[in-house]
């Protein structure tokens, strides 16, 4: 089979779904299908238009990555194409008053939809009943990363004793990594020698600007650009906690890499994470910013429940998140279209 990919562009802000979409390349050419990957050239690529792509290429199954970045390009396609959703479609940019519509038509016109998990799929056939029938739980996954990369407290010269947050993800509203800022200040006073570290692209440039200057004002708390990938790994292994703060998610990958190197994984209590994070047995789970500040400082005064929890995590991430099941999954979504 050929198919032709498409992710969100350029990848060096939408990490997240480019590295989806990397794996199912891998994935399928690995089994011999030949594929190709349309959408950012931040690699080095030279820049050709999706239509001349499409007859260069004359892909048997187009698969388009976000509905709403991808996705609308499809519309009128003779050619069989699927579309998936990403967290940002599910819980934002389908109840968009201005885009709302427009992406619920491409998930209406696609010839399979693709969700990450059952309650996705519930979610998106309330929203667009045509689309019952079409929908198919393609469970994600995710790769061990390595972790031979440079030490994070090593470069940034923090102690091996001090308690260290790591909030991975692209700086942007629906992240939410506003709320972790002021629970810095909570968690030292309370006598916690803790940092936090806030890791991402500027995927907003108003929100990453404010977050910064907020950071500023708070001790003890910082923010970098985007790791590269061979030291993301390795910071996750630095890391005591990793901590997502989004207000809405679909699977997130940090939360799947964190878990598959055993971290303890403190986050937002929203649907997405629900699907991966059991409460109190593979990570906690978190409603409002004193509840955040609560959980952290649980773990910081209990180190070996905070490690249990990431042996746990790592156990049922290897179980229910395999890449071959996950691949699966896809192969059986594309005979259907």
């Amino acid at each position: 089979m050929k198919v032709l990919l498409l992710t969100p562009a350029p990848t060096s802000l939408h990490l997240g779904g480019f590295a989806t979409v990397a794996r199912w390349r891998e994935g399928l050419q690995a089994r011999g299908h030949l594929c190709e990957l349309f959408g950012s050239t931040d690699e080095g690529g030279l820049k050709q238009s999706l239509e001349g792509t499409l007859g260069r290429f004359k892909p048997d199954l187009v698969h388009a990555h976000d509905a709403a970045r991808t996705g609308q390009q499809l519309l009128g396609l003779r050619t069989p194409w699927v579309v998936s959703l990403s967290g940002e479609d599910l819980h934002h940019d389908m109840l968009d008053e201005q885009r709302g519509a427009l992406v619920c038509e491409v998930v209406r016109r696609a010839h399979r939809v693709l969700a990450p998990s059952a309650a996705a799929a519930r979610e998106v056939e309330e929203r667009v009943p045509d689309a019952v029938g079409k929908i198919d739980v393609v469970p994600r996954s995710a790769r061990r990363l390595a972790t031979n990369g440079t030490d994070l407290r090593l470069s940034l010269g923090i102690p091996k004793q001090r308690f260290l947050v790591f909030l991975p993800g692209g700086l942007r509203p629906i992240k939410g990594q506003h709320r972790a800022v002021a629970v810095v200040g909570i968690l030292r006073a309370a006598g916690a020698d803790v940092e936090m570290i806030i890791a991402g692209p500027d995927q907003d440039p108003v929100y990453a600007a404010d977050l910064r200057a907020l950071c500023q004002q708070q001790p003890g708390v910082r923010v970098l650009p985007t790791l590269a990938a061979d030291r993301m790994g390795a910071a996750y292994l630095d890391a005591d906690v990793v901590l997502n703060t989004s207000l809405s998610e679909g699977a997130a990958p940090t939360i799947l890499e964190a878990g598959l190197l055993g971290r303890p994984i403190v986050a937002s209590a929203v649907s997405g994470n629900q699907e991966l994070i059991r409460h109190r047995e593979t990570g906690l789970l978190y409603e409002s910013e004193e509840d955040m500040a609560k959980q952290i400082l649980a773990l910081w005064r209990n180190r070996s429940a905070a490690g249990a929890l990431g042996v746990r995590v790592r156990e049922d991430f290897q179980r229910r998140f395999d890449v071959e099941r996950e691949l699966g999954a896809l192969l059986s979504a594309y005979a259907a279209a």
